[in-house]
Parts: C-alpha cells; structure tokens; sequence
C-alpha cells in the first residue's frame, strides 16, 4: 500500500516541544512510530511527564491505544491522535512518571494471617498504644464467622510486659481463641486463654529452650507469649487457610500496592498451596500488575524442592508472569544466620544494652555459613537455569553474597552471560572485592530501600552484633552504583512496610523519616533523586525481566503510568516520603484513583 505525500508528511512533522521543568526552552523530537491518522483511546495532556527514557526524558502528553503508548510528545502534537471517541485527561501541569516495581514482597507467604488484621511492624515505630489500638480497631470488623481472631505484624518489642498477657487479650477478644502472630512470620506469638486450651496447653507443659518456651509469671504459670518452638502447638490446631482466604490476603497488598503507586511485583516465595489461589486471581482478571512468581526451591534448610516437582508446577497451573525460583541461603544478620566475611562481634552488650533487640552474647562470636553448600548449590542452579527458571537469592551477609555469586558464576560463564537474569535479593551487606564480580557477570542487587535510614531495626537489632568495619560497609548504594552494578528495588513487604515513597526517601537523605532528629546512616552513600526513580522503574522492570513491556513510557510500551500529588525534582528530599499517587494506570487502565477531580 503507498503512502501519500501529504500522509508522509504528517508523520514526519510530528514533533516534540516537550519542556522539562527547569527549562522551558529545551525541545526535543516527539518519539512515535505511530502515524497520526490511528486515533487513541486516552490522551493524557498538559503534563509534566517524566519518561526515564533517555532519547526524550520530558514530554507534555501520551497517547494510549489497546493498553498500550502509542506517541510520546509535546501536547499541541499528540492531539492528532485525539478523535471524537479519545477521552482526553487534562492533567493541568501534574507530574507523571512510569509506574514503579517491588521486585520482593510476599503477598503469598506473609500475608495470609494478616488477611483480617495486619498490624504496624517496627520500621513504623510504633508504640505499645498504637499496636493495641490498631488490634481494636480491626476488632471492630473482624468477620463474626470466622473460629479464630488471627492477626500479624505485631511488634513485640514495643508492647508492654503487662499487655503480653492471656488476661489483656482476654478482654479484647473473650469469645473465641486469638492468635496475634509477630511481624517476623512467627517466631513469636501472642494468644489469650481459649487459644491455650484449644492447642492443649496448660502450666504443666515442659519447656525446651531454645527450641519452646513460653513467657511465664514469677509462680511459673503461661503468661501468653509463645516463643519458636512453642508456637506449634497452636499453629496446629489453627484453622486450615483455605483457597479463599489466601486469595483475601494476596489481593489485600496488591489492591495496596497499586495506592501506592507500585505496577510491577515479585511474590518472592510461592507454596504449592498458593498456586491455585493464583491460578484464580489471574482467571478472575483481578490481579492488575505485572506479576512474576518465584516458586519455593527451599526455606530455611538445605532440603531443595525437586526440579521435576517445580517445572510440575509451573506446568500444571496457569499461573502469571515468567518462570520463577526462590532460594535462601541465609537468615538475618541479627539472629547470627549469615555469613559474613569479617565475623561477628564478640562483645555486644555495651552497644546493645540500649537497643529493644536482646543479644545473645555467646553466639555472638559465631560465624554462620551459606544454608546451601556450594556444590550442591551450583549443582541445583544448573538444574533450574537448565529448566529456564529464573533464580532469585535471599542474601543479606556478605559472607553469604559472595558464596552466591560464586554458584552463579559457573552457570553464568558455562552460558556465555546471565541469560535469565539471575540476581541477588536483599544485598545489605557487599564486599568491595565482589563490585566488579557483579558487572562482569552482570548480576543484579537490590538496594532494599527501607533499611537505608536508621531506626530501631538497624540500631538496636544489627549494630550491636557487628565490627565497626563492617557496619560501615551496610547498605553501600553510591559504592555499588559507581561500580556500575545493577540495582533494584524492593521492599519485602509486609516484613518492612509497602510504603516504596518512604523507602525512597530513606535513600536520597540516608536518614529516617519519622525520625529526622537521627543523624544519617550512611551518609556517603546517598543516591539522586533521578538515579532512585531509574532503579523504582526501568531497573526493577529489568530485573523483573519486563523491561521491553514496561518501566519507561515511551512507544510500544504498556501504558503503565502514575501521577502524583508532587513533583519528585521539585520538592525538598525530606519530602519524598509524603508522595501521594492520584491515578495509577496499568495497560491504560485507571486501576486505582484517589483524586475524583483528574
């Protein structure tokens, strides 16, 4: 078919006049490959419109046709695309930007006890009133058929001696049995009397430390904590979480992912369990974002699911997103299971006296070693790659980065590069010797932007058990970055907050929003603004492995796009974490919408 003369040259003069912020007299080519004549369902104008594409990092307007951008450009030229049908979005100079990711949270895996009831984690800070009012208040609406109260995310080392007690919770729920589950997934666990008779415990029951124990009176009697192993017994008489209440609580942090702005995630560890809830979220069309599952390739011990079981798996549901695997091979740096290269500290009571997190002294000294052993590490991750999974690696020590990154290298350069993207997941702590190891074999590492700041996590529960060296080298983002290693974002919530604008906050200042009297952590490993939205957006997308999909707006790109209630270059840092979002748009779709005026 030939195209006419007059019809070529249309095309060709469609340009771009879009002016960045801080210089109106900047022009630059409009970027489409669109012709004029197709007419788009959306036309989102008068904007100021961060792409985080470096050929056009500005534009005034974006035309959207199938979900998808169509024009990228200057207002005046984008209305081409307008037709009689086009609903047009005046964004009346609103600041716009990609759609962000969160390459590691855990809708499947944490959220199911908070389905009813998810009360505030540490990195919020909150006191003893604010866990025990938000307990009350999700009283107040919690389903009257449902056997048990069971809620998550308390952080006990805020509460009171005397509110962790059977009696205290009895007056709150004195009908049924309540299970009120730490932030941390179980490790603890807070229960009233009638969850003590239905698990069959009573004064009598004989403690193990420190495999069970309980909090006990000064006469010997069940105060109402259970510890580790203690907590079993009432886990095993918990109601089974059927399909339906999984589902409940996979879409509770996906329907608050998308208030925040988030268009893209990782569900950093998916049971067998949780593939049917997903297999019917993605039928019912309800999950909005990007999705990608890591499947479980262990938990906690070198006991590694079966390849045949995973691609199994995978075959047999229709799940959403690319092939996934999620292995551990360490804990946390505060409960001594990582590795670290430089060791423990062995004396930690005079720097963790004043901090909520006790320390065990006599571990202290202890180093920890990868849960994996190398070869048998190595030997699995040529299965998976083999298998076309995509691995992803919970790492935090140094110790336990480098022992990763040594099984990645062989399948690595037994490939001739990092095919699938293999990356490293949490990467708080990086040796300097292991920088370049990163770039050459082109592995990702995320900066885990709410531990950037300082707050009782970090201070009291971390510091105390590390040398001043290596607590000097936590969380190096400037370092990794002018290394040129790739970084990404994620938030591991609802372990920290899904709160990514707090997080990103954290990074730019190294210091903590809630708590601007502490002096910065870090302070010479700030990030730029403009360099935090790259790693929010194409470098998550990247690591996701949905960057020819997403992360930018620009032409042929899925249409997922946020606007926000300020300008992120125009603010002062320290007002990043009030970030609101107004709409955000997933394959053109306004999935979420704040502001009825836009």
């Amino acid at each position: 078919m030939k195209i006419s003369k007059i019809h070529f040259l249309l095309v060709m003069t469609v340009v771009m006049v879009a002016c960045s912020p801080s210089d109106n007299s900047t022009t630059n080519q409009a970027e489409t490959r669109a012709a004029p004549a197709q007419v788009a369902d959306t036309v989102y104008t008068n904007g100021k419109i961060y792409t985080v594409n470096e050929a056009m990092p500005w534009a005034e307007a974006v035309a959207i046709k199938d979900g998808k951008i169509i024009a990228v450009g200057a207002a005046r030229e984008i209305a081409v695309f307008s037709g009689s049908a086009t609903e047009i979005v005046d964004l009346e100079g609103r600041f716009a930007m990609p759609g962000i990711g969160d390459a590691h949270m855990h809708p499947a895996m944490t959220m199911p006890r908070r389905a009813f009831c998810a009360l505030p984690g540490s990195f919020f800070e909150p006191s003893n009133d604010d866990i025990v009012d938000a307990l009350k208040e999700c009283l107040k609406t919690y389903p009257k058929d449902r056997e048990w109260v069971i809620a998550g995310g308390a952080t006990f080392a805020a509460m009171n001696p005397e509110t962790l007690t059977r009696e205290f919770l009895d007056e709150l729920v004195p009908d049924r049995p309540a299970y009120i589950e730490d932030e941390t997934g179980g490790h603890q666990m807070w229960f009233n009397t009638l969850a003590m008779k239905a698990a069959g415990i009573d004064r009598s029951f004989v403690d193990n430390p420190p495999e069970a124990f309980f909090d006990r009176t000064e006469d010997g009697d069940i105060k109402g904590v259970a510890n580790e192993g203690a907590v079993n017994p009432f886990i095993a008489v918990l109601p089974p979480i059927d399909t339906e209440i999984r589902k409940i609580a996979i879409m509770k942090l996906l329907d608050e992912a998308l208030e925040k702005g988030i268009t893209m995630y990782g569900d950093a560890y998916v049971f067998e369990h949780d593939l049917k809830p997903y297999e019917q979220l993605k039928d019912e069309d309800k999950i909005k974002q990007h999705a990608v599952l890591y499947l479980k390739g262990n938990l906690g011990t070198a006991e590694l699911t079966p390849v045949q079981q995973i691609e199994s798996w995978w075959n047999e549901h229709d799940l959403p997103g690319t092939k996934g695997v999620k292995l551990g091979m360490g804990g946390s740096i505060e409960s001594i299971s990582e590795a670290l290269i430089d060791g423990y500290l062995p004396e930690s009571e005079d720097k963790a006296k004043d901090g909520p997190f006790p320390v065990d002294d006599a571990v202290a000294d202890r180093n920890s070693t990868p849960v994996i052993p190398a070869e048998q590490f190595a030997k699995y991750m040529a299965e998976l790659d083999a298998a076309g999974f995509q691995v992803i690696v919970h790492a935090i020590g140094d110790g336990t980065v480098r022992a990763t990154l040594d099984g990645y290298e062989k399948v690595i350069r037994a490939n001739g590069g990092n095919r699938l993207r293999h990356r490293i997941d949490h990467c708080s702590l990086v040796h300097p010797d292991d920088f370049q190891r990163f770039v050459d074999l082109d592995v990702s590492c995320t900066i885990w932007p709410p531990l950037n700041a300082p707050g009782n996590y970090n201070l009291g529960a971390i510091r105390p058990v590390l040398k001043d060296k290596t607590w000097a080298r936590m969380y190096p983002n400037r370092s990794m970055k002018d290394a040129g290693i790739h970084l990404f974002n994620h938030t591991d919530g609802p372990a920290a907050p899904v709160w990514p604008w707090w997080g990103m906050e954290a990074s730019v200042t190294r210091k903590n929003p809630n708590r601007p009297e502490l002096e910065p952590m870090g302070a010479d490993q700030a990030l730029t603004v403009a360099e935090l939205v790259e790693i929010f957006t194409i470098n998550t997308a990247h690591a996701l492995r949905l960057d020819e999909v997403t992360g930018s707006i620009e032409t042929g790109k899925f249409a997922d796009i946020i606007v926000l209630n300020h300008n992120l270059f125009e603010i002062p840092a320290t007002e990043i974490h009030k970030t609101k979002i107004e709409r955000t748009i997933i394959k053109g779709e306004v999935v979420y919408q704040a502001n009825e005026g836009l």
